[in-house]
């Protein structure tokens, strides 16, 4: 603020307050955010204006309000902001709806700053300029997909600093900021930074290298690729991305070569829900269960759990069919009626929120922990369900010994590391929207000695040997 004004001061030409009044437009929803950020304006610009201008200068500049429902009459040369990270499940209803209803870009299950994304580029003028630090998760998982097909429609991705690591907030956070520089030009390179020292020097020396001057930071790697549609933004290695663009190009998904790609069941409430084996219920109500903490250490080691299977082949069952499940779930029944999904559906207050199936339980799978720094895959002959920290493979087609021997050689790894953004702890996200992006070459065209030796390489966990399978398999 002091250096804004002191520059303007030194322009008579704009040394009004009223046409410094109408420079900012600062928006909070928070009251309380919006007192303390006029008082600390205000002690700034007492030292260059009057206690009055002052007092009229921070009440033209702060607004207490809804920025997503405020309408606007002009456009602005600078956005500037960290948007609010908000699930959309602690959004009341009708305000989510009303947002949605303005931008289309909120899609799916979209976190509330996406709109804030929206509205503020939509807010820029000819050769604007918008710098956000925000959770990276858009640039790459699905719902973020329209904003970036609206991104690239209309503007330039000029700088990415990537913070993974960094240690930018107050509070602990699961996932990680980037700065995200974007414009209204038309130009094709990006500048990139991955994870920076933050110093008081790093925005001068990026600034200097955006404005093309000397003696800026020589970190910054430039790409001309990373906006394509409402494709991913990929920032790894260029022979990484090139090796995937290649394999995209010559083979099909692994899904289009008949594996499917599932997440297991959540259940709603697993103190209820997960049972040991002396809990009188229907033998067919309990489900073998399987969780991430059992596959943890890269092989399979069952706790004896099961899943209450509150479903058979026509949906929710009727559940005074089952006196001995009846029984149970009633001495539950006040705090499994008090969850959301019981408040939706009364009269099915006893199910689980996910379906379990019965026949997945009793098919052959690999199993894949959510949360990992390295791709993790443990194989069930078909004994267990898995809960929803596991992501699992079943396949009508390829040999799922062989899968394993092929995804063992890192080559799974390097897909999902350039689809999902990091977590804390240095963790991927080996969701299915990311594993669905691993290609394979059909298994009709698999050479059955090289089929073999995948299973082989797979049961002994060899992974030098994988490595080497695997170049052959994609030649």
């Amino acid at each position: 603020a002091k250096l804004l004004v002191e520059h303007i001061k030194g322009d008579q030409e704009f040394n009004t307050i009223e046409f410094i009044k109408d420079l900012v437009k600062a928006f909070d929803i928070s009251a309380k955010n919006i007192a303390i950020a006029k008082q600390k304006t205000s002690e700034v610009l007492k030292e260059v204006f009057t206690p009055e201008e002052a007092h009229a200068i921070v009440e033209g500049w702060f607004y207490h309000g809804d920025f997503l429902l405020t309408e606007f009459t002009k456009c602005f040369s600078h956005v500037i902001g960290n948007p609010p990270y908000v699930r959309i499940e602690n959004i009341p209803s009708p305000l989510l709806s009303a947002y949605r209803a303005r931008y289309y870009t909120m899609k799916e299950r979209a976190d509330l700053y996406i709109a804030f994304f929206h509205k503020c580029l939509e807010l820029l003028e000819k050769k604007g300029v918008l710098s956000f630090i925000c959770t990276d998760r858009w640039t790459k998982n699905s719902y973020g997909s329209s904003l970036r097909k609206f991104i690239s429609a209309n503007y330039q991705l000029d700088l990415y600093v990537d913070l993974y690591g960094q240690s930018v907030f107050q509070s602990e956070v699961l996932t990680y900021p980037a700065i995200t520089q974007i414009s209204k030009n038309k130009h094709n390179s990006t500048k990139i930074l991955h994870n920076p020292k933050i110093d008081s020097e790093l925005s001068e020396s990026v600034y200097l290298v955006l404005t093309g001057q000397k003696g800026g930071t020589n970190e910054l790697t430039e790409r001309k690729d990373i906006i394509d549609d409402e494709k991913p933004w990929l920032f790894g290695s260029a022979d990484e991305l090139n090796l995937i663009k290649r394999l995209e190009s010559d083979f099909p998904t692994i899904e289009e070569v008949g594996c499917k790609v599932y997440i297991g069941a959540v259940t709603g409430n697993n103190k209820v829900y997960i049972v040991d084996d002396n809990v009188a219920l229907e033998p067919d109500r309990k489900v073998p269960f399987v969780t991430a903490a059992d596959i943890s250490s890269g092989t399979l080691v069952p706790s004896g759990k099961f899943v209450v299977n509150t479903y058979d082949e026509n949906g929710v069952i009727k559940l005074t069919d089952f006196p001995m499940l009846e029984e149970y779930l009633t001495q539950h029944q006040e705090v499994l009626q008090n969850r959301h999904v019981a408040k939706k559906v009364p009269h099915h207050w006893f199910k689980t929120i996910d379906r379990v199936y019965p026949e997945r339980a009793s098919q052959e799978k690999l199993l894949i922990p959510d949360i990992k720094s390295k791709l993790v895959t443990v194989y069930d002959s078909g004994l267990y369900h898995p809960n929803n920290s596991i992501y699992y493979i079943c396949s009508s087609s390829w040999d799922l010994r062989a899968l394993q021997g092929v995804l063992i050689s890192g080559i799974g790894q390097i897909f999902v590391e350039n689809y999902s953004t990091k977590v804390a702890g240095g963790n991927l996200r080996f969701q299915s929207q990311h594993l669905r992006r691993i290609c394979l070459p059909r298994w009709e065209e698999v050479d059955f000695d090289l089929a073999a030796a995948f299973s082989e390489a797979a049961i002994n966990n060899d992974i030098e040997k994988s490595i080497l399978l695997t170049s052959k398999l994609y030649n």
